[in-house]
């Protein structure tokens, strides 16, 4: 029997605002994970690096109420939220249930994207379930919540034996949780372009940089894996999970689209109060073993012209962003060019926070940041324009944004970054950089191969 089942039932929670809720001691989602991958709609958001800086509650959702048809807009997804009255625990998880899934990069509320991308992939636009039944880990108070409202599809009150009987569900399974060894996997990657090919599109970008029409853009290259029969998505998750630990990790199951992503970049957040955070990374460079030459990159980075010149670009990008949906005169930058070390790398981030005006929601938010700056380019339309003549096929949910829409008004989406996405038995990786008037080809070509070097450890044994 795994050690999932040694936990301490801390109290049956009946809350008279309709939820409820089962308080445990901190329980490993990882074993508990495995058991709901198949079949069970699970999304796992999952804070992996452990820092508790930005990432101290994961969340396993399972069971969903319903499922959002892909073609839809914000304003469905927020007319779906809203028809439902749940209940809260107060001092609880901030998540208690609400709508989670992602958008692929070519979403987006105004069709800045062509239609032909829509033809040649039908379900490319938004992926959401409503879930009710959340499993959320405190990783700083070192408790786990099984929550639920007992909601039914189209019910729009919560029902208390419902939820009980979830919750008792969700408690029987942790006692019969086996013991969980993370599988080796064994990808065979390949480059969809060649390098030559990689290293002119950089040249096409600068002499589109040079003529006046943007400031830079993110260019990116792909690569291909087959999946053996004997491996499948969740452990290929595991596997990157382990080798590149990340604030805003996650897996999701789409009706064979699997997303296993582990980002490290935070597109927004918005909590109760209406106050939101974007935090853009832009600059990057490789981790040394040895302290001293490690201290020298870091200091390279924070000194680097062509670095803080492209992140400076995408905060001034987000800050216009932000300023569509905050309050006038509330969007600032708290943190700008700050270094943050990840496995494998250092990266130069950035924080601008504002305040919704009234009115104003998470949904509104999206709608003005969608997609986030830091993978497209400034100006943002034109970038987004100069990326899809060259990359020549949709990113998918690369550079899209993976969260949740709180039924209380809050929201967090990271950027589909350091993922993989696996459709069939074919898994396929993403990996970028922005190109500037200062940037080296032969730079950005190694620096594509830095992102992805933690993707190809956890996946080639």
């Amino acid at each position: 029997m795994a050690n999932i089942t040694r936990y301490i039932i801390l109290g049956i929670i009946t809350i008279i605002r309709r939820m409820w809720a089962l308080k445990l001691s901190e329980i490993d989602l990882q074993p508990l994970a495995q058991k709901y991958a198949q079949g069970r709609g699970l999304i796992w958001l999952d804070s992996s690096s452990e820092s508790l800086r930005f990432d101290r509650y994961s969340y396993l959702c399972i069971d969903p109420i319903e499922s959002i048809p892909a073609s839809v807009k914000m304003r469905d997804l927020r007319r779906v939220l809203n028809f439902y009255r749940p209940g809260r625990i107060d001092y609880g998880p901030p998540f208690q249930g609400g709508l989670v899934g992602f958008f692929d990069y070519e979403f987006s509320e105004y069709d800045i994207q062509a239609a032909e991308v829509s033809c040649q992939h039908d379900q490319t636009g938004c992926h959401f379930r409503l879930y009710d039944t959340v499993i959320a880990v405190d990783h700083s108070d070192n408790l786990t919540w099984i929550i639920s409202s007992g909601f039914k599809k189209g019910s729009v009150e919560p029902d208390k034996d419902i939820a009980q009987a979830r919750i008792k569900a969700v408690e029987l399974d942790l006692q019969n949780v086996p013991e969980f060894v993370t599988p080796a996997t064994n990808l065979i990657w390949n480059n969809e372009i060649t390098k030559a090919e990689y290293l002119k599109s950089v040249h096409d970008i600068r002499g589109f940089i040079q003529a006046g029409d943007i400031y830079q853009a993110n260019f990116s290259q792909t690569f291909i894996a087959d999946l053996p029969e004997d491996i499948n998505p969740f452990q290929v998750y595991l596997s990157i999970r382990k080798s590149n630990p990340a604030p805003f990790s996650a897996y999701a199951d789409f009706n064979g689209r699997n997303i296993a992503c582990t980002s490290p970049e935070r597109l927004i957040t918005v909590d109760a109060r209406g106050w939101v955070e974007t935090r853009p990374i832009k600059g990057t460079i490789a981790r040394s073993r040895h302290p001293d030459v490690d201290q020298q990159r870091r200091d390279r980075l924070r000194e680097s012209k062509k670095d803080r010149a492209e992140n400076i670009m995408i905060v001034d990008l987000l800050r216009n962003d932000l300023s569509q949906v905050c309050r006038p005169h509330s969007v600032n930058v708290l943190d700008l060019c700050v270094l943050e070390s990840y496995a494998g790398l250092h990266q130069l981030t950035s924080s601008v926070q504002g305040q919704l005006i009234d009115g104003y929601d998470a949904f509104d938010l999206m709608s003005a940041v969608f997609p986030g700056g830091s993978i497209t380019g400034a100006p943002k339309r034109r970038s987004m324009e100069i990326i899809k003549l060259l990359e020549q096929r949709p990113r998918r949910a690369f550079c899209g944004s993976l969260g949740f829409f709180g039924f209380h008004g809050i929201a967090d989406f990271n950027i589909i970054i350091r993922t993989i996405q696996v459709e069939g038995n074919q898994a396929r990786l993403d990996v970028g950089s922005g190109i500037t008037s200062l940037s080296d080809p032969e730079e950005e070509y190694l620096e594509t191969l830095l992102k992805a070097q933690k993707i190809f450890d956890g996946t080639t044994n």
